[in-house]
Formats: structure tokens, sequence, C-alpha cells
């Protein structure tokens, strides 16, 4: 299934991350995809409010992994990887056990790392300023959450 949406503003963005995050099962991949302020970061602190993280969510740009334990989340930065032998050096199969959800920016750099069934954002610039598209693409394993996720979104 594939779903398009646009958003117009961040808090659109958040709300779309916090649905992502209610819906995630441990074991869940989501790999974002998009240029710099796109608003992949925001995705990543929706699901975390979503999950009962009521801290800063930050980009681990240099540490390459955030955990928030309270939120059973592990947050990825892939930006400074090339290859994904070298997310796997950085630790990802920590966290891939099935007991965290991962949300994975930049995902596409070390796609080959990762599971095959995740959930694909890809995050674009819209025409207006603050307009964002976001396609997500279900690669297995969601089992028509993504079609609850939808039905959330367009209640609100």
């Amino acid at each position: 299934m594939e779903l398009v949406l646009k958003s117009a503003s961040e808090e659109t963005t958040l709300a779309l991350g916090s649905s992502l995050g209610s819906a995630a099962s441990p074991g869940d991949v989501i790999c974002l995809i998009g240029e710099l302020g796109t608003g992949k970061t925001v995705i990543v602190r929706g699901m975390a409010r979503a999950r009962g993280h009521s801290g800063p969510v930050t980009s681990p740009t240099f540490t390459i992994i955030n955990e928030y334990v309270d939120a059973g989340l592990c947050h990825v930065d892939a930006y400074r990887l090339d290859t994904g032998e070298q997310l796997i050096g950085a630790g990802i199969d920590d966290y891939l056990d099935g007991e965290w959800v991962c949300a994975v920016e930049w995902a596409d750099r070390v796609r080959p790392a990762l599971p095959s069934n995740a959930l694909s954002i890809e995050i674009a610039f819209g025409e207006a300023e603050n307009e964002r598209v976001i396609t997500i693409r279900e690669e297995g394993g969601w089992d028509g959450r993504l079609a609850r996720i939808m039905k959330e979104l367009m209640s609100e």
C-alpha cells in the first residue's frame, strides 16, 4: 500500500509522526528519506511523544544512534554514513531484536543493513514554503496498520 499526503505545517508533520508512533510495534523499522530540513526529525519527535517520551528529541548526527528508553524507540541518523556496514558497526543490530521501534533518518544510505519489512517514508519539499509531500510505503509486516493511520489522520 502507498499513501501520499501533503503537510502544510510542522504541526501536521508532527501529528503524522504521532500516528506512526501509536501504530508502531516493537520490531518495526521506519525508514525516513528526504533532504535536509524536510521534517524527518519532526516525524521522529511525534513518534517519541506518542510513545511516552517527554524529553528533547534531536537528530543524533554525531552519535548516530539515540535511545529513548521510555518510549522503546531507537532514533538513527545515517547522514554521516556511507554504507550499511558502517551502520552495523555503529550497533544497529542491538536494536533490531524485536524489542525496539527503530526510526532511521537517511535510511537510503544504509538500506542494506535494515530489514526488508519496513515502512518507507519519503519527504519532499512542496510548492508552498512550509508544504511537504510525504509518501509512505508499506514494505511488509505492517498488516493494514497504514490504512488505520490514514483513517486517523483524515479524522483530524
